[in-house]
């Protein structure tokens, strides 16, 4: 195996600044956060609003904002923007001008394996982001830490994209998952949670591999590789 990249060199990757990655996903309809979690963002959002009088959203790996910017307007339209926080991060800055336009929108640009929220979230999401970050359980970690009391997290995950002393571990991750009260669908490779959690795995990152090639969604992707502290 060739050496493995540091997070600081993974994020000059070409790989890892793929724009076909999640740059132009919508909120709602096709190509979105709708048909590949099964809920638009806004009505979720809206809902916990009613019920607890505000209501955030932390999208990591956003991409150019797409799926922000619209569920802006949307809450916008609504007249209840001043009651929702949505926050963005990504590598790289494409989001569009008009983001600026909406007080509930918080854009930054940032290495999301290095980035530490502020304040916990009604609901975070990675949609598709994973595939192309080094320390995936790192963020994973990151993100259900920071929900607030019934928070929800969603993320695509490939664990074919993870390696634990040289070979795939899924077995083992997933029983890491279900001790920590994560759910993994095998099927539709995605992880979630309700509720803060504390994900503890044992772990010790070694380094990320930019060459690994297509995963399932045909794109290339990164994988992560972890060893078992002696």
């Amino acid at each position: 195996m060739k050496p493995l990249l540091e997070e600081k060199e993974l994020i000059w990757s070409a790989v890892v600044a793929n724009v076909a990655m999640n740059r132009e996903r919508n909120a709602s309809g096709i190509n979105s956060y709708e048909k590949e979690f099964r809920f638009i963002p806004a009505d979720y959002l809206e809902k916990q609003m009613q019920t607890n009088g505000q209501a955030s959203w932390l999208d990591l790996c956003c991409g150019s904002a797409r799926a922000l910017t619209q569920t802006a307007q949307v809450l916008t339209q609504k007249n209840i923007q001043q009651h929702i926080t949505l926050k963005g991060i990504d590598l790289l800055d494409t989001f569009p001008a008009a983001a600026d336009s909406f007080s509930c929108l918080d854009l930054e640009v940032a290495s999301v394996t290095d980035w530490k929220p502020r304040q916990s979230y009604d609901l975070v999401t990675c949609s598709h982001g994973l595939h192309y970050l080094g320390d995936k359980l790192k963020v994973i970690a990151m993100a259900v830490a920071a929900l607030n009391t019934k928070g929800y997290f969603v993320a695509h995950l490939d664990l074919k994209n993870v390696y634990i002393n040289g070979a795939p571990q899924d077995v083992f991750l997933k029983k890491i998952f279900t001790q920590h009260h994560l759910h993994y669908n095998a099927r539709t490779r995605i992880i979630s949670c309700t509720g803060p959690q504390s994900l503890i795995t044992g772990l010790q990152y070694l380094g990320a591999d930019d060459q690994a090639g297509p995963n399932y969604t045909g794109q290339g992707a990164v994988n992560s590789y972890y060893t078992f502290p002696s």
